[in-house]
């Protein structure tokens, strides 16, 4: 079938065979990579064929399932456009964006591991790629650097140590890797047991990243203090804290009144105590 005049994704801006049967396809609305449906029921596994949708004779993959069939299609040769040499030449390249991309196909990223390849002692999956694990510093947040690359900021991984695929952060260094991993994992999001120790930590140990954040977003979407001990946003901290001092540090989360146990979303709002409502009259 020749290539498509219509897709899925709206009027087509660009479209050129990457391979016979195969394009590389942007559209008004998304791209990625589209194959002819009849190529790629025969040359694609199963799994990679379900991450499809077939319309009109074609199988559209979007940009982020896209990695799929070029990774499977590259290994088998069918990869010829010059641009693309470096994936038709090496397509075991692409497994490790795959983890972050399509975990459904390449699986999750393997967990971290000390110098001699063994996995920590201690160690928790908080979400695909982010890891609690004790080492020898003490219980540290381990997040996979190609997830590094596409969320964290570069104000983040200031604060990192590397190792290996790794990036490290201690439990009273992570306030900004957490805050930005809690918009896109849901699992760390989970972790994060007092939403106003998280913010009140940026405050008052980042300024100059609360700044610029600000700067550079919306108003509803600021960081704003408040009134709440630092760096007691996760059940780790706690726990530590506990350890130096039990009659000091609660416990529990729910010891803090101003904590609530459940929020949608890591995005903060000024008191409402500052803002000015007017009356319908003066008051005297």
């Amino acid at each position: 079938m020749p290539q498509p005049q219509t897709s899925i994704w709206g009027t087509i801006l660009t479209c050129v065979e990457i391979g016979l049967n195969i394009y590389a396809l942007q559209a008004e609305r998304d791209q990625g990579i589209v194959l002819d449906a009849d190529y790629a029921k025969k040359a694609l596994s199963e799994n990679a064929f379900q991450l499809g949708k077939e319309r009109d004779g074609h199988v559209y993959f979007d940009d982020v399932k896209s990695i799929v069939p070029t990774y499977e299609l590259a290994k088998q040769g069918a990869i010829t456009h010059p641009e693309l040499h470096a994936v038709a030449e090496n397509p075991e390249q692409l497994v490790t964006e795959g983890h972050y991309f399509a975990p459904e196909y390449f699986g999750d990223f393997p967990p971290p591991h000390d110098d001699h390849g063994q996995a920590y002692p201690q160690q928790q999956t908080w979400d695909n790629g982010v890891f609690l694990v004790e080492r020898p510093q003490g219980m540290q947040l381990a997040v996979h650097q190609t997830i590094a690359e596409h969320v964290l900021s570069d104000m983040a991984l200031m604060h990192a140590a590397g190792h290996e695929s790794y990036w490290f952060y201690p439990l009273n260094d992570c306030a900004i890797p957490i805050y930005e991993l809690s918009a896109s994992h849901p699992g760390v999001l989970a972790k994060v047991i007092n939403e106003d120790s998280l913010l009140h930590t940026l405050c008052d140990d980042y300024p100059s990243y609360v700044g610029i954040h600000n700067l550079h977003t919306e108003e509803w979407g600021h960081i704003f203090d408040r009134p709440a001990p630092s760096s007691l946003f996760l059940q780790a901290q706690l726990d530590e804290a506990a350890g130096r001092n039990n009659e000091d540090i609660p416990l529990s989360p729910s010891s803090y009144s101003a904590q609530s146990q459940e929020f949608q979303t890591m995005q903060t709002h000024e008191p409402t105590d500052a803002f000015y409502e007017p009356s319908d009259g003066m008051e005297w």
